[in-house]
């Protein structure tokens, strides 16, 4: 007589698509009792054609279905297997409908407006701070655009690539509506940098709707990654915070430093060697250095404009830049590894 090899534990969860954990709750359920089980050890082994049944016990649990309607469908005739079916799909439809309009009622409840004004101006050069952040990396959609952070009185305007943060805040007036985190899309950002508008300027902001000036635009269906935490992990609690020592240095002079083509040949990637320490800044020394990218870096710096900037090092070797004075900014830069 031919006998046909059992498989095992691991053979047949990997050919069933079901978990060990799994099947041991199904043997205890009765659903998919083990072909031979070792007297001795206890090991079990499953037979060839048992993975038919495992996988068709895995689609009835992935959609909810109770294991007393899994156990009719595996063990009734087609035709009444069906009818356990569809009525399995007919309950969890009602279900659907049913949520999908108490979901309804629960947006209708939460289509709130959050408007202020602030400063033409103040909005456009701060908007400019942290554009040179702005992500673009196909698989991030909510880093595709500038983070409205509004409180009681102050708003933030965040941007990160995730190998950058820039977050700059500025006074506002007029608040209505609660506290609300929206991310503008970049396009309105710039095409508000490019326009013209000066004194106040209304600020609209909804979950299907942004307003800036007469600018529209639909916010970025997503969720913002928590800056505050990544800002507190890296040591900063405020941009008028010496918090840590740091090395002060007007922002001409440090661009003019770091566009000096001076630091680290990789042959792949532009970059610039810069190290503090109490008194002084270096640039261009391999000996405690941190190497950074050239080009994120004169971006960063050159957001600042004219400013007194404050430069502190973070955990991990990240570099902070703040304005000592003039806008409320900030930007962490991350450090780029030398190969060894």
């Amino acid at each position: 007589m031919h006998h046909v090899p059992l498989l095992t534990v691991g053979a047949f969860a990997r050919a069933s698509g079901l978990p060990v954990s799994a099947l041991r709750y199904y043997d205890a359920a009765g659903l998919l009792r083990p072909a031979h089980v070792d007297p001795a050890t206890g090991y079990r082994r499953y037979a060839p054609h048992q993975v038919e049944r495992a996988r068709l016990v895995a689609r009835m649990r992935r959609t909810g279905m109770p294991v007393a309607d899994i156990g009719r469908v595996i063990t009734a005739d087609p035709v009444t297997a069906r009818r356990v079916v569809d009525a399995h799909q007919r309950r969890l439809e009602a279900e659907l409908a049913e949520a999908t309009a108490q979901l309804t009622e629960a947006r209708e409840l939460l289509a709130v407006t959050t408007s202020l004004a602030v400063d033409a101006g103040a909005l456009r050069s701060a908007l400019r701070s942290v554009r040179h952040a702005v992500g673009e990396q196909a698989g991030w959609p909510a880093l595709h655009g500038v983070l409205f952070d509004v409180g009681d009185a102050a708003l933030r305007l965040v941007a990160t690539d995730r190998h950058r943060l820039a977050v700059s805040a500025l006074p506002v007036t007029g608040v209505e509506g609660p506290p609300v985190r929206v991310i503008v899309p970049v396009a309105v950002v710039d095409a508000f940098l490019d326009g013209g508008d000066t004194g106040p300027v209304d600020v609209s902001l909804t979950a299907d709707l942004v307003t800036l000036g007469g600018l529209d635009g639909t916010p970025v269906d997503a969720l913002y990654p928590d800056y505050g935490a990544v800002l507190a992990a890296h040591g900063f609690r405020g941009a008028r915070e010496e918090a840590d020592p740091g090395v002060t240095v007007t922002a001409p002079d440090l661009l003019e430093r770091v566009e000096a083509r001076s630091g680290a040949d990789t042959g792949r990637r532009d970059l610039v060697l810069l190290g503090l320490d109490p008194a002084e800044l270096h640039i261009g020394d391999a000996r405690g250095t941190v190497a950074f990218d050239r080009q994120y870096l004169a971006d960063a710096v050159r957001s600042f404009g004219d400013a007194d900037l404050l430069l502190t090092a973070g955990e991990r070797d990240t570099l902070r830049l703040a304005a000592l004075h003039g806008p409320d900014a900030v930007v962490v830069l991350m450090p780029v590894r030398l190969a060894a």
